[in-house]
């Protein structure tokens, strides 16, 4: 039994859509933190919005 190797292109964020909402939470998530004192609580405030 032979192996295959399979050439696969790489790793692109920009071709993945779940990365762009990914930066928008987390950008959101780094302006609302000075807001708040603990992060769990800015994260539930910007899920909020989601």
């Amino acid at each position: 039994m032979a192996a295959v190797f399979l050439f696969l292109p790489t790793y692109s964020p920009d071709l993945n859509p779940i990365e762009h909402y990914w930066f928008k939470i987390k950008n959101e998530i780094r302006k609302v933190t000075a807001q708040f004192k603990d992060i769990s609580i800015a994260v539930e405030h910007v899920m909020k919005f989601i």
